[in-house]
């Protein structure tokens, strides 16, 4: 038998969807950021690839009786994480449905998870985070105390409404989000 300790995994979940979005140039940043910052596996999960449909489980997902291939595959993603940091745009006043309905697939899957909330907007998207943090608190997630918010400048945008260098717009969270990778890595630790 083995005693070859791996590392933990770190899950990055782009929670926008939508066909022109920067929240992918986000991920990645995050992703980039975090890997530099801790000794763990980053992975990226960006919500558009992974395109569940909205909950479409024939019983309730706190009984865990999934069916659904996609269920299962999401499930299999969060079980395979160790922490997951959530990256939402806040849109309207909130965060996108899309990442509530990837939410509300799972239950126990959620309880206990560490978590953290990295959000942009065009003033860092503090009304996103308060409603994604009153959900995760409610599924009874290990939240970071803080968030990290992203202010995206309106000059940060090419012609395209793509990032045209995301690494600039990050740069002045870098050391929030090496310090939210830090949080998660211990919150993972302890639970161990």
């Amino acid at each position: 038998m083995s005693d070859v300790k791996t590392r933990p995994t770190l899950t990055v979940i782009v929670g926008s969807t939508r066909p022109v979005r920067i929240g992918d140039q986000i991920g990645e940043e995050v992703t980039r950021t975090l890997s530099v910052a801790v000794d763990a596996g980053v992975r990226v999960v960006d919500l558009r690839e992974l395109a569940l449909p909205s909950l479409d489980e024939p019983r309730p997902p706190a009984l865990g009786q999934y069916v659904n291939p996609h269920t299962l595959q999401w499930k299999g993603l969060v079980d395979g994480s160790d922490a997951v940091v959530f990256v939402t745009p806040q849109y309207n006043g909130g965060y996108p449905g899309d990442l509530k309905n990837a939410i509300d697939y799972l239950y126990a899957e959620w309880t206990g998870k560490p978590v953290a909330i990295v959000s942009y907007g065009a003033h860092g998207g503090a009304q996103a985070v308060d409603q994604l943090t009153s959900v995760l608190t409610f599924m009874k997630m290990d939240l970071a105390p803080e968030a990290v918010q992203i202010t995206v400048p309106q000059d940060a945008y090419g012609t395209d409404w793509r990032l045209t260098d995301p690494a600039a717009v990050i740069e002045p969270v870098r050391e929030g989000l090496s310090g939210l990778a830090r949080h998660l890595l211990d919150r993972v630790l302890v639970a161990a």
